[in-house]
């Protein structure tokens, strides 16, 4: 998951706060805080928060193939494309069945 996150562009400060979650900050043009959680099942669902300015995004994926990645907030023209580049990183740790 690590490795997902440091894809999205330079991380500042990274934590684990549960087996299935992450903080992070990220500085863009202007500092962003955010958490990522893992949902695995069937479709594993990555939900990536982002607080001030808001946005939420989502990524699905099932046996190792992309299903959807989407992002919504103000910052949505800047990250949904970085979510899809990063989401190749997802969906190999997917296929391997690991996401630490």
């Amino acid at each position: 998951m690590e490795s997902f996150i440091n894809c999205l562009g330079k991380i500042v400060d990274l934590s684990r706060t549960s087996d299935l979650q992450w903080s992070f900050k990220l500085r863009e043009t202007i500092l962003l805080t955010g958490t990522v959680e893992l949902n695995p099942g069937m479709v594993t669902e990555l939900i990536i928060r982002f607080r001030n300015p808001e946005g939420m995004g989502t990524i699905r994926v099932a046996q190792g193939r992309i299903l959807e990645v989407s992002y919504e907030g103000i910052l949505a023209l800047v990250l949904r494309p970085k979510l899809r580049e990063c989401s190749q990183i997802i969906a190999a740790s997917n296929r391997k069945g690991t996401y630490s």
